[in-house]
């Protein structure tokens, strides 16, 4: 015989102790899912924290109000889950897809889950009227589940989404937070804010308390903080740091150091350059909580209360073989523009008869941003120039005169640097920001045909670095933005035929009058006069006819010394082209990047585009550069 109670009860038993592993169990296979849909930890934490909240929350107004948590609970809490979960994702597609194009559906997903949400209550809610307990506790739990569920989807999870993502990117164009970027961030602030507290220990004994010498006390204490500060730039291990110091300035005669001001991380830049150095610093740094006491205990100045009221103080630290730090801009720029130098620094020149060293910093405006705590990867350099002699007169009399020629000489030479650090690999992480959380797809492409393309370096130097440029076939608008970011002064336009294309290229956050994205059909639509003309793999989608009268047309709308540049698969080339149709098979077909018309693809030879061109009063040049496909780069210009 079976006792049937018996045999219910165990089984209550069994499911409930269980349960735990159950719920642990399908927790990481729900978490595993979302890792593996959106493709980036950070949506998938977003997406599943709320849901893990919403049974917390589930469980504990079940306690709260004695809801026993038998078999049938257990059962319609796991379906309660799930639709916590279809919640979730709902609310996060449509989240993305406004970030990604700007399209808004999230309005309506929120409508459908409210539906879905309420007929469920009414379905389920209804049987609190019944007489029997387990009836009645089925109904609480379905309307208390549902509740939380509902109120995590619709409210936490677009609370963390804006607050990580959508707020930075669209009120400050700041670049999102990853999970990555926050620990290296936190790992790095915690780090200086450790050594500021262990500097204020010491320097309290050194300096505070120490009864004997304590300008021996204090010459210790610089030599320690320029060692802190320095280990707080290396230890970021995601930024490169590079001194240039050709003429081996050693500063040992004291001197007034000028340098620009980008970022918080020039402090660092400039403790760290040489022991014996005083700063002249913000209100802000000197009543810092973090590193106050530090700033005064090494006697930097605060510059509020004027230079002229410090001149007795700095000829003190300067005749103990101190230099002076001053930033002549007196703020942080916003970018990485020099803006107007202030002529205290050079007064203090003058007046303590102190030469003047010019060091330039460049990338601390990028690696970590004015206002902000997001630390990036990127390369910090400062560029020592040779001192500027205190009776040199060549720079003018008086410090006046010596404020805008030296200003002058230090942008001049600021242009040279960053000229020389900002090629396209420097610019590939901020282009690499523009594509995050838009598809792990589109990420994994970008970050893959960028390579290929090697950043476009080669067209970049190609093209005009002023003017207006046409990028025909732009796609995601990755070489479009990375042209600007080469040379700000191009006006850039990108036409592509597929409208999902542009809306994504359109809703990059750096995006600016300067780049602008149109859906056409190029075959169709007028061509305005332009400097230059970029058509990318582009003409192997047209019919022959087709070809020919847009290369005429661009020809047309070039003007006076401008560029046309066209690659594409040269037919000729047949073992190469091999390549070349293998790897449109698989951007057409396979993975369908690109978008094709009812005909097939069609590859002219570089013969029949050469009469095209010396017909129309042009002349080509042919590049080959290539070792597994037939695309080579023609250089058009008009004769």
């Amino acid at each position: 015989m079976v006792d049937k109670q018996y045999t219910a009860n165990r089984l209550a038993v069994v499911i409930r102790d269980e349960f735990n592993t159950i719920a642990w169990m399908t927790s990481a296979l729900v978490f595993f899912a979302l890792l593996l849909s959106y493709g980036r930890i950070e949506l998938a934490l977003i997406t599943f924290i709320p849901m893990a909240i919403s049974w917390v929350w589930i469980l504990g107004i079940m306690g709260l109000f004695g809801i026993p948590f038998n078999i049938v609970n257990i059962i319609l809490s796991t379906f309660i889950f799930g639709l916590g979960d279809d919640y979730s994702i709902f609310t996060m597609d449509g989240l993305l897809q406004e970030y990604k194009t700007g399209s808004q559906h999230l309005p309506s997903f929120k409508s459908s889950i409210f539906f879905s949400a309420i007929t469920t209550i009414l379905g389920l809610g209804v049987l609190i009227f019944a007489e029997h307990p387990s009836l009645k506790s089925i109904a609480l739990i379905a309307v208390i589940g549902i509740l939380c569920v509902v109120i995590t989807s619709q409210v936490l999870i677009p609370f963390l989404f804006n607050f990580l993502i959508t707020n930075r990117v669209n009120k400050n164009k700041r670049p999102p937070w990853t999970l990555w970027s926050w620990s290296k961030s936190m790992f790095s602030f915690v780090y200086f804010a450790f050594g500021a507290l262990v500097l204020t220990v010491i320097g309290t004994i050194l300096i505070r308390l120490n009864p004997f010498n304590k300008e021996k006390g204090k010459k210790i204490y610089h030599w320690l903080l320029s060692k802190c500060t320095w280990s707080v730039l290396h230890v970021m291990g995601n930024t490169k740091k590079v001194t240039i110091n050709e003429h081996k300035e050693d500063f040992k005669k004291p001197a007034v150091i000028i340098s620009n001001h980008q970022s918080f991380l020039d402090i660092l830049m400039s403790t760290s350059m040489h022991p014996n150095v005083v700063l002249l610093t913000n209100q802000w740094v000197y009543n810092s909580p973090v590193f106050g006491q530090v700033v005064k205990m090494a006697d930097y100045y605060p510059v509020a209360e004027g230079a002229e009221e410090g001149i007795d103080h700095l000829r003190d630290r300067a005749a103990h073989g101190y230099s002076i730090v001053v930033y002549p801009e007196g703020t942080r720029s916003q970018d990485n523009h020099i803006k107007r130098f202030h002529k205290g620094a050079f007064y203090l020149a003058q007046e303590l008869n102190l030469d003047i060293i010019p060091a330039i910093i460049h990338g601390t405006a990028y690696c970590m941003s004015k206002g902000d705590f997001l630390l990036k990867d990127g390369s910090m350099t400062m560029k020592i120039l040779p001192r500027i002699k205190a009776g040199d007169t060549s720079w003018g009399e008086g410090y006046a005169a010596r404020t805008k020629s030296i200003s002058k000489y230090f942008k001049a030479e600021y242009g040279k640097l960053a000229a020389a650090i900002e090629t396209p690999a420097y610019y590939r992480e901020q282009l690499i920001y523009q594509y995050i959380y838009k598809g792990p797809v589109l990420e994994w492409y970008m970050r893959i045909k960028t390579r290929m393309e090697r950043n476009y370096e080669d067209f970049h130097r190609m093209l005009p670095e002023r003017g207006d440029i046409m990028d025909i076939g732009c796609g995601y608008g990755f070489m479009s933005y990375m042209l600007h970011f080469l040379a700000p002064e191009r006006n850039i336009l990108g036409v592509d035929y597929d409208e999902e294309k542009i809306a994504v290229a359109q809703h990059c956050y750096i995006r600016n009058g300067q780049v602008q994205f149109r859906a056409a059909d190029i075959t169709q639509s007028d061509l305005p006069e332009k400097d230059a003309f970029v058509l990318l793999d582009v003409l192997h989608y047209l019919q022959p006819e087709q070809q020919a009268s847009l290369v005429r047309r661009c020809m047309d709308k070039l003007r006076p010394g401008g560029v046309i540049i066209i690659r594409d698969g040269d037919a000729d080339l047949k073992q190469k082209h091999r390549g070349t149709k293998l790897t449109e098979l698989f951007s057409t077909k396979l993975l369908g990047f690109n978008k094709t018309a009812a005909h097939p693809l069609s590859f002219f030879s570089s013969a029949t585009l050469r009469q095209t061109v010396e017909s129309h009063g042009g002349t080509v040049e042919r590049i080959d550069q290539t070792k597994f496909t037939s695309n080579v780069v023609f250089i058009i210009r008009n004769a």
